[in-house]
């Protein structure tokens, strides 16, 4: 093994001890950039595609919006229309005037071309009158000689529609608007001989109609008719038919095919706009609804096209497809991944269309609409930003990689330059040894050290060890920030979570009395049910109640207030408290304001106070009785003792005469009175509710008959109860039947019905007499209140004490002009 030189020792030592930290730091710091090009790569990814579906998602809300919009349109022009007079001029002035842009294909399946038209929003307008025939009819904007009788669906356009019947009992300013109702259309009818939708120009379109409908009154509230717009289904596809989530925007008609296309759906899930029309809800030849596309579906109607798609039945084709009809439907927005029947997958946003008419009330949702983009072209913005960091990445290493390569030429060139300049002086000492040696004493060397080497390595260690300080402190504050995090969470979720379970409704206000925020039981107080309007003015809030908001609003600059606040609603009294108490410890930072309902309380405390002023009555009602009616029967006996002595002077007898016939009357009052006092003890027994009920009417049959009284009952055969009094319970109801007999002197109509409830049986008697005014209610129960001009006022406050013995209640709903209606309820638990 060859020696080596002290010079070539010190280079490859030194070469190896600067080259081999730096392929270690290079190495190292590739694999720390590979995994920061992979992270980034993956968050840029997510971002935007996160972006892209947010875009997607407020991209199918604005088209909603805008749907929610027209259908408002639509709603007014039905307002305007039923308040023009109906005749031919009008309606097709109406007809003329009413257009709106669409964007069509027409020519052939070889040469299509494009076309913009302004067409009629509505397909028809009609007035049809009170007895469902059509008065005027225009039909494609030209007046229709084909009048018919559409109170019956088989004479009407799609041989099953009610939207006369369903029209004309609305009330004044009542709307009724349809689902979309048109001829189904399948795919050979679309298709023809073209390979799918985006070729088919000469195939079938699809026409169908949504009808809006409302009654029109006269000034005396008489029925005049029924007006009818006919919103042309061409209308509806406008909204959704154009849509592509490509760079394009708009088309003139979507790519199917490809997923990324745009479709509507109703509130009951089924497709109302589409590229296939084979998929849009239809009638069949007789005017019924063909079935949608389901697993049973046959093979022949998958083939004949004959599938209209509901996303309700859709889930054997994706699971997603009914959960964005149940997120529509709950007023939700959203994106989820589908594949539709073609097999695309696809990215799918979502929005409901809110609007509250005709059968779409129940849910406030007319639809919704959805956008589809196919999953590749989705990613693709953000595939391509990965595509360009990967290549930046590259770019990066492969530069990192040259300058590494130069730096490690430099390196060997500099060490060996400072392995020269180490072994050179030492070269250069043994030569002048040997020269003095020979003699030569005067030698002189010239030796230089350099220092800049330990300088690198100083300079190098400081850095390290900064870098590795400043990791660690990082590590610790990220550490804080997640206990921080965590016990903010924890304390949110404790304090939210006894605001939503206390039983008083909280608002929070700021300094411009702005509602904030609101618990679950001030929604339900203030009948606000959209979770979604957190922020709102107090005025709005409490709309319905102007009172608590008076008393509120006036005690806003008061630091602690706390009042009773008691106001009428639907015949019904309500009670609450409220109080408004500072946000912090000064009130500039907003306030609270609970409302607190005592309406049960309150009532149950003024039950029991009418109970104990009913029996302190009873029992003075009793004494007073006692004490008048031994010196009555006196008087009557002398007066009638006087009577019979005047036989010669007929005019005092006849004074005596009516004295006495007043003492009788006065002595009714006292029976009355004492019967009120003194109601016996219930004889309970089981018994039939309904066979009382049929003998109570026999009684006075007669008497309805002589006063023009039209009775309609709906009493089951037999409602057993197990512990009633029969003779008390007769004697409640013939006074409820007497009083509807009085509220009625010139005839009228009586509803006497009973059902079987829960734990329990219901009575109602209603007649069409002359009401009850409101602030008069609270007292029809009192002893000795009448409104009669005579009478001694305590019928109903028996009937109220019979029924309270039977455990029951009695609730009475009365408007003035419109007649009285008397629930009574008996427990089956019988007396109390």
């Amino acid at each position: 093994m060859p020696r080596l030189s002290f010079h070539k020792k010190v280079l490859y030592v030194f070469c190896g001890l600067t080259l081999l930290p730096l392929v270690l730091l290079a190495t190292f710091a590739g694999q720390s950039l590979d995994t920061v090009e992979q992270m980034l790569r993956a968050s840029a990814i997510s971002a935007l595609d996160k972006q892209a579906a947010e875009t997607l998602e407020l991209r199918a809300v604005m088209v909603a919006d805008e749907v929610r919009t027209f259908l408002r349109r639509i709603e007014s022009d039905l307002g305007a229309l039923s308040q023009l007079p109906a005749d031919s001029a009008s309606y097709l002035w109406f007809s003329q005037n009413h257009r709106r842009l669409i964007w069509f294909r027409t020519g052939s399946n070889e040469n299509p071309r494009e076309e913009r038209l302004s067409a009629r929003l509505y397909k028809e307008l009609a007035f049809i009158g009170p007895d469902g025939v059509e008065r005027l009819r225009v039909v494609d904007g030209f007046l229709s000689d084909d009048l018919r009788d559409v109170s019956k669906p088989a004479n009407t356009t799609y041989l099953t529609e009610t939207y006369f019947s369903a029209a004309k009992d609305l009330p004044e300013g009542r709307v009724y608007v349809s689902h979309l109702t048109g001829w189904h259309v399948s795919k050979q009818d679309q298709l023809g001989e073209a390979e799918n939708p985006g070729e088919a120009i000469e195939g079938a379109r699809y026409e169908g109609v949504v009808r809006f409908a409302r009654p029109v009154f006269s000034d005396k509230g008489e029925l005049q008719g029924v007006v009818v717009l006919s919103l042309d289904h061409r209308h509806l596809m406008e909204f959704t038919q154009h849509i592509t989530p490509t760079d394009e925007r708009y088309v003139v008609f979507p790519s199917y095919q490809s997923g990324n296309y745009a479709f509507m759906f109703d509130n009951e899930g089924w497709i109302i706009t589409h590229p296939k029309f084979w998929d849009i809800r239809g009638l069949d030849k007789d005017g019924h609804l063909v079935p949608p596309y389901s697993k049973s579906s046959s093979l022949e109607s998958i083939a004949s096209g004959n599938i209209p798609y509901n996303l309700r039945e859709a889930s054997f084709i994706h699971p997603n497809y009914p959960e964005v009809h149940q997120s529509v439907l709950g007023g939700r927005s959203g994106v989820l991944d589908v594949t539709n029947v073609g097999g695309s997958r696809k990215i799918m946003a979502f929005a409901p269309i809110f609007f509250d008419s005709g059968p779409y009330a129940e849910t406030g949702v007319f639809g919704g609409i959805t956008i589809g983009a196919e999953v590749k072209l989705f990613h693709s913005v953000a595939e391509s930003a990965a595509e360009n960091i990967r290549l930046l990445y590259q770019a990066f290493l492969t530069g990192a990689w040259v300058m590494i390569g130069i730096t490690a030429l430099l390196v060997v060139f500099v060490a060996f330059r400072l392995s020269h300049n180490i072994t050179g002086p030492l070269s250069t000492l043994i030569s002048g040894t040997k020269e003095m040696a020979r003699g030569k004493l005067g030698t002189q060397v010239d030796i230089s050290s350099p220092v800049e080497v330990a300088d690198l390595a100083t300079a190098f260690n400081t850095m390290a060890r900064q870098l590795y300080e400043r990791r660690e402190r990082l590590l610790r504050t990220l550490a804080v920030l997640r206990r921080s995090r965590k016990e903010m969470k924890r304390e949110r979720d404790f304090k939210q979570t006894i605001v939503e379970n206390v039983a008083v409704g909280i608002l929070t206000l700021d300094n411009n009395e702005q509602v904030t925020s609101l618990n679950g039981v001030a929604r339900t107080i203030l009948n606000i049910e959209d979770e979604s309007s957190g922020e709102m003015p107090l005025a709005k809030a409490l709309h319905d109640l102007p009172e608590i908001y008076r008393s509120v609003s006036a005690n806003m600059n008061v630091d602690r207030w706390s009042e009773y606040v008691s106001l009428e609603r639907s015949g019904r009294f309500l009670t609450y408290r409220l109080a408004l108490h500072p946000l912090s410890s000064g009130s500039e930072d907003g306030r609270i304001l609970t409302m607190e309902d005592l309406t049960e309380r309150v009532s149950l405390r003024q039950q029991m106070a009418r109970f104990e002023r009913l029996a302190s009555l009873g029992r003075l009602s009793a004494g007073i009785a006692h004490e008048v009616r031994n010196p009555l029967t006196g008087i009557s006996l002398l007066l009638d003792e006087l009577h019979d002595r005047m036989l010669s002077s007929p005019d005092d007898q006849r004074l005596i005469q009516r004295a006495l016939q007043e003492i009788e009357r006065l002595e009714g009052l006292v029976n009355e009175l004492l019967n009120f006092a003194s109601l016996p003890d219930n004889r309970l027994a089981p018994g039939d509710l309904s066979a009382l009920l049929r003998d109570t009417l026999f009684l006075v049959s007669k008497q309805f008959q002589k006063q023009k009284v039209v009775l309609h009952e709906a009493i089951p055969e037999e409602l057993q109860h197990p512990n009633m009094d029969r003779d008390r319970l007769k004697q409640a109801i013939l006074n409820l039947l007497t009083n509807a007999m009085d509220a009625m002197p010139d005839g009228g109509e009586l509803w006497v019905s009973a059902q079987r409830e829960d734990n329990g049986l219901s009575l109602k008697i209603r007649d069409s007499g002359q009401g009850i005014p409101a602030d008069r209610l609270s007292l029809i129960f009192e002893p000795f209140y009448t409104t009669k001009g005579e009478g001694t006022g305590l019928g109903l406050s028996i009937t109220h004490t019979i029924i309270a013995s039977h455990g029951g209640r009695v609730e009475v709903h009365s408007h003035e002009g419109e007649g009285t209606e008397f629930c009574i309820y008996l427990p089956a638990s019988g007396q109390r």
